[in-house]
């Protein structure tokens, strides 16, 4: 898929495309590409209307190889790494698993090659508004044409990364999303089927609409 400008990027196209990519080209990431990523991120609705989220913006390529350095050693800790080391159980795997450990694992070892990494933090109780604010934060960035991903790895390390980066104390780092253009190409995003998610009135009802409807549901309205 072609990456299209901002202005031609619909709302239902981002969702329907909107994916996690975790391989980047070493190119810098503008300030103004960046400033309009986290503009559209705090868009987001927040509880009570008090804003408190942060997004703490890494460039230093020194910083942001320590940062890497932990994260790796999050995943090296992790029950992922003895899988990723054994070839014939990942051949085993079905292909979208497969892909995305393999992406996964890509990310573990080259954190570093982001050229931009984001914490977005807040109070410790406030995840009912960071997290819309990340979603909006990825949806941003597909518009713009670059690629990130939701990751939470460096969490073994966050005492590390507090002093590192002198995070005050009471605030939490709710996410580690990488940025940069991406080497993958955006989009579709896959799924199961909707009627498999979801009832009607009470829990386990099927729903006949969407059970009626194709398995990749409306995607091809949009992508």
């Amino acid at each position: 898929m072609d990456i299209k400008p901002p202005n031609q990027t619909g709302l239902f196209e981002a969702l329907y495309s909107t994916r996690a990519l975790r391989r980047f080209k070493p190119d810098p990431v503008p300030d103004e590409v960046l400033f309009q990523v986290i503009d559209a991120a705090i868009r987001a609705p927040a509880g009570g209307n008090q804003q408190v989220w942060h997004f703490l913006i890494i460039r230093d390529s020194e910083i942001r190889m320590q940062i890497s350095k932990w994260y790796e050693d999050g995943w090296n800790n992790s029950g992922y790494v003895a899988i990723e080391a054994d070839a014939a159980q990942i051949a085993a795997m079905p292909r979208q698993q497969r892909l995305v450990l393999r992406s996964a694992a890509y990310l573990a070892h080259h954190m570093h090659e982001a050229p931009v990494l984001v914490f977005v933090c807040g109070p410790r109780n406030a995840g009912g508004s960071i997290y819309p604010a990340i979603q909006n934060f990825l949806l941003a960035c597909r518009g713009m044409g670059l690629g990130s991903a939701l990751t939470t790895m460096y969490a073994r390390s966050f005492d590390k990364i507090v002093e590192l980066l002198r995070i005050p104390e009471g605030q939490q780092a709710f996410a580690l999303l990488p940025v940069g253009y991406p080497r993958d190409k955006l989009g579709p995003v896959s799924r199961r089927p909707l009627w498999k998610h979801a009832s009607l009135d009470r829990w386990g009802n099927e729903w006949a609409f969407a059970k009626g409807q194709p398995e990749d549901g409306w995607r091809d309205r949009w992508v």
